[in-house]
C-alpha cells in the first residue's frame, strides 16, 4: 500500500474551510486545478452530506467516480474511495481529508491518500505513480487553501480552466 500524506495551515476558521470541503463536496471543480468538472452522482446523504457519490473529470485521466466512506460535520472529516475510472493497475484508491482547529481564524488540513497497485505493470509503475500522485496531492491542498482564504480559485486553476 502506498500512502501519501499532505498537511497545510489555512488562515480561515474551521467552519469556513469545512463549508468548502464538506458541504460543497460535489463541487471540487470550483477550486481543484486537477478537476475539470465535478458533480453529485446521487442525492443520498451520509451523516449529513449533500451526496454520497461524486463524479470528477480529470484531464489526462478521464472520468472517475468516488463514493463517500466517512463523513462527519462534527469532526470535520471525510473519506472517499475512487471506485471507477482509475487505470487497471490501481486496485484501490482512497482519500481522507480532516480539518483541525488551530485558532479562531485558522485550521490545519491533513490529507491522506492510499493507493494499492497490482500486477506486473502496477509494480513497475508504482514509483512513478507515487511521485505523480504526491505532486497532484500537493497542488490540491494548495488549491484548497488558496480558495478558502481568498474566495477565488488559485491561478493554477484559472489557467487550467482556460484549457477547456
Amino acid at each position: 500500500m502506498t500512502i501519501i500524506n499532505k498537511e497545510i495551515t489555512i488562515n480561515k476558521g474551521i467552519e469556513e474551510a469545512w463549508k468548502v470541503l464538506g458541504h460543497e463536496f460535489a463541487h471540487a471543480d470550483r477550486w481543484a486545478s486537477s478537476v475539470k468538472h465535478s458533480q453529485a452522482r446521487d442525492s443520498k446523504t451520509l451523516n449529513g452530506s449533500t451526496c454520497s457519490e461524486r463524479g470528477c473529470d480529470i484531464p489526462g485521466m478521464g472520468s472517475i467516480k468516488e463514493k463517500l466512506l466517512k463523513y462527519s460535520n462534527e469532526d470535520h472529516v471525510l473519506s472517499y474511495q475512487v471506485y471507477e475510472g482509475m487505470p487497471s493497475m490501481v486496485k484501490f484508491m482512497s482519500n481522507t481529508w480532516k480539518l483541525f482547529p488551530t485558532g479562531p481564524n485558522s485550521c490545519k488540513l491533513t490529507m491522506q491518500m492510499e493507493m494499492e497497485t497490482g500486477g506486473l505493470m502496477g509494480a513497475l509503475m508504482k514509483p512513478m505513480m507515487k511521485m505523480q500522485m504526491s505532486g497532484m496531492a500537493g497542488n490540491i491542498v494548495e488549491d484548497f487553501k488558496y480558495y478558502v482564504e481568498k474566495g477565488q480559485p488559485h491561478p493554477r486553476k484559472i489557467k487550467s480552466m482556460r484549457k477547456k
